[in-house]
């Protein structure tokens, strides 16, 4: 990696074009179903102590696999990290980070959205980085579709709470369209 880096800066004229490379975040969180999941900064990603293969999309999102296990890790714009995954069978869910700036954001709720850039976690609910892997789970269970075929956006202030609006192709050539509700809170509210 260092050896390629060099060798781009030195075909580019005085431009270090590695040094902007980003990199997953340290992070320790927990999955349902027993599966813990460990990365330290830059990497490895370690899942129940082995280590998983990484594959990077952008400098916000990645995803570690091991068999069929797969951990989506998305960075927020505070370096936080929300954690989800997928398993077999179409197991799916949120995964709670601990320890660390992820963790006080978890904890944190003070946050109204409007106030002094704090922690976007709300005290009982969703972290507003995760409503739209929670609200593939609930749009899962609710129409009997699989969560890799469910689309999602990101999640936006809606009234006294919070929307994210999805799609799914349904099996007659169309697209069906949902919105997950979630409160103030982050609480989820309905998926209609």
């Amino acid at each position: 990696m260092i050896k390629r880096c060099a060798l781009a800066a030195a075909m580019v004229t005085s431009v270090w074009v590695c040094g902007a490379e980003a990199k997953v975040p340290f992070f320790n969180a927990s999955c349902p179903g027993r599966v813990d999941v460990h990365a330290d900064a830059g990497g490895p990603v370690f899942v129940n102590g082995r280590q998983a293969r990484l594959k990077t999309f952008n400098r916000n999102y990645y995803e570690a696999r091991i068999g069929k296990l797969t951990i989506s890790i998305s960075v927020n714009p505070d370096g936080s990290p929300d954690i989800s995954y997928t398993g077999p069978g179409g197991a799916n869910g949120v995964c709670r980070v601990k320890g660390g700036r992820a963790a006080e954001m978890q904890d944190n709720g003070s946050d109204d959205g409007y106030d002094e850039p704090q922690p976007r976690r709300r005290s009982s609910g969703v972290a507003l980085g995760m409503m739209p892997a929670f609200c593939r789970g609930e749009a899962s269970a609710r129409f009997g579709v699989r969560p890799n075929r469910i689309t999602t956006n990101m999640a936006f202030r809606s009234g006294k709470g919070y929307v994210v609006q999805g799609n799914y192709p349904d099996g007659n050539g169309r697209t069906s369209f949902f919105n997950c509700w979630f409160d103030r809170d982050g609480n989820f509210a309905s998926v209609n």
